[in-house]
């Protein structure tokens, strides 16, 4: 059988399923969820645009008061505000 492989970004997998990315490690408190709300043409392809992030918990435990949300322009900027928030919610 062959094996998944999955992509990372700073240390954290990326899983895709249409047109939301989930981003953060299965067994942390908290995983980001970021969601392409437009895509723009670059060459005959569809590059996203505007992308809406959210913090969210994945354990009760985990506290509430650190759960963000936020639209960005741009993947990369939205892709480091989830790293950013994922960082500082679970190692902070």
């Amino acid at each position: 059988m062959e094996e998944n492989k999955l992509m990372y970004y700073r240390g954290f997998p990326l899983i895709r399923s249409g047109s939301t990315i989930f981003y953060g490690s299965g067994g942390d408190a908290f995983a980001a969820r970021l969601v392409v709300k437009e895509t723009k043409k670059v060459a005959d392809l569809d590059v996203p645009d505007k992308i809406m992030v959210q913090l969210i918990p994945q354990s009760p435990e985990a506290d509430i008061t650190k759960a963000r949300k936020g639209d960005f322009i741009g993947f990369y900027e939205a892709l480091d505000a989830a790293y950013v928030w994922l960082t500082e919610a679970i190692f902070a």
